[in-house]
C-alpha cells in the first residue's frame, strides 16, 4: 500500500533532462475551449494531438488539492492494484466527503493479497481523524482541531490561501494530492479527453528540491530519495477532471518505478501501482453518522500522529505565494 497510501491511509527540482512521459492511453484533443487560465497550445492541423499544458503543472496539482479541501461534496468508488513483496495487492472500497473545508469524510475498503484480506477505514468528523488497519493494529489519530488552532486568524479566509489549504489537506483525497504535490515535480501535462471525459494528464518525477510553496508540517518536509533503492515510485502520471462539475477530480494515479541497469543507464519503467476513482458524483446523501468512529473499549492504545500535521511556521492571513 506504499504507493497510494500514506501511514494515514491515502498517499501519498531539476529543469533539464526530464524523463519522457509514459505512453498515454487514448487522449484526444477536446473540442471545447480549455481557457486562458489553463494556457494550452495545439496545432489546428493536427486535431488528434492533445494540446500541451503550458501553465506550470505544479499549480494544477496544488489547485486540485485546494478543490479537494474546499470543493463540493463528492462520492466515488476506489480501486487500487499494486505489488508488494512479489504479491498482487488489491484495494476496493468507497470514499465520500462533505467538502467545503469541513474535513469530514469517510473511506472504507477491503485489502486483499492472496488468501489474506484486511478491512480498513479512515474517517473524520472534522475534529478528529481516525485510521484503522484491520483489528490487530492500534488506530491512528490526528487532532484536526489542533491544526486549525495553529492556523489562527488565517483560517477565516482559508479558501483564498493555498498555505492554509495545505495544512487542512488531512486524509482522503486532499492528503493524496498534498503528497503528490510535495513528493513529485510535475514537469509536463496534456489537456484532452479520455472516453469522452475532459481531463488533464500530468507527469511527475521524484523531486530533487522542495516546491516553491511547501508546507511546513513534518509531513511536508522534503526528503531526498537515493538514486538506488528509492522508497517512493520514481515517476507518476495523474489524471484530473477538467469539466466544471468534476473540476480537478483525481480519476487516476499511476505510479512507475525506473531502476538503473548495471551500466548506469535507465531501465524500462515498471508500473508498480494504479489507483482509480470511478463513478464520481456530487449528489451525495450524507449524515453525521457517516463520520462517526467508535473506538473499541478493548483497544489498548491509540497512536497519535497530530504533530506530523501541525505547521511549524506562522501562516499569514494573506498568501505570499508568487502566483497568487
Amino acid at each position: 500500500m506504499a504507493c497510494a497510501f500514506t501511514p494515514s491511509l491515502f498517499a501519498q527540482s531539476n529543469n533539464s533532462g526530464a524523463a519522457s512521459p509514459p505512453s498515454l492511453p487514448t487522449l484526444a484533443a477536446s473540442k471545447s475551449v480549455v481557457g486562458a487560465a489553463v494556457g494550452t497550445e495545439s496545432s489546428p492541423n493536427s486535431p488528434s494531438v492533445a494540446p500541451i499544458v503550458t501553465v506550470d503543472p505544479n499549480q494544477i496539482v496544488l489547485a486540485a488539492m485546494e478543490r479537494a479541501v474546499w470543493g463540493p461534496p463528492i462520492a466515488c468508488k476506489v480501486y487500487q492494484r499494486s505489488r508488494a513483496y512479489d504479491q498482487q495487492v488489491i484495494v476496493s472500497g468507497e470514499y465520500k466527503a462533505l467538502g467545503g473545508g469541513t474535513s469530514q469524510f469517510r473511506f472504507s475498503a477491503r485489502v486483499s493479497s492472496g488468501e489474506t484480506t484486511l478491512d480498513t477505514i479512515q474517517v473524520s468528523d472534522g475534529r478528529l481523524m481516525y485510521t484503522q488497519f484491520g483489528l490487530d493494529e492500534p488506530p491512528l489519530r490526528v487532532n484536526i482541531d489542533q491544526v486549525r488552532q495553529k492556523l489562527g486568524n488565517a483560517i477565516h479566509r482559508g479558501s483564498e490561501n493555498p498555505e492554509v489549504s495545505i495544512c487542512l489537506a488531512i486524509g482522503g483525497h486532499p492528503e493524496l494530492l498534498r503528497n503528490l504535490y510535495h513528493q513529485y515535480r510535475w514537469y509536463t501535462g496534456k489537456a484532452g479527453q479520455i472516453r469522452g471525459v475532459d481531463v488533464w494528464q500530468l507527469f511527475g518525477e521524484l523531486r530533487s528540491e522542495p516546491p516553491k510553496l511547501a508546507g511546513s508540517a513534518p509531513l511536508d518536509v522534503y526528503t531526498p530519495q537515493p538514486e538506488t533503492g528509492a522508497t517512493l515510485p520514481t515517476e507518476v502520471r495523474l489524471t484530473l477532471g477538467r469539466s466544471a462539475a468534476l473540476a480537478y477530480f483525481p480519476y487516476m494515479v499511476e505510479y512507475f518505478q525506473r531502476k538503473k541497469r548495471a551500466d548506469g543507464q535507465p531501465a524500462e519503467r515498471e508500473t508498480v501501482c494504479v489507483l482509480e476513482h470511478t463513478e464520481p458524483t456530487t449528489s451525495v446523501n450524507l449524515s453525521e453518522k457517516d463520520f462517526i468512529y467508535n473506538v473499541r473499549e478493548s483497544v489498548p492504545k491509540i497512536d497519535d500522529e497530530t504533530l506530523s500535521y501541525v505547521p511549524t511556521r506562522e501562516i499569514l492571513g494573506q498568501s505570499t505565494f508568487p502566483f497568487r
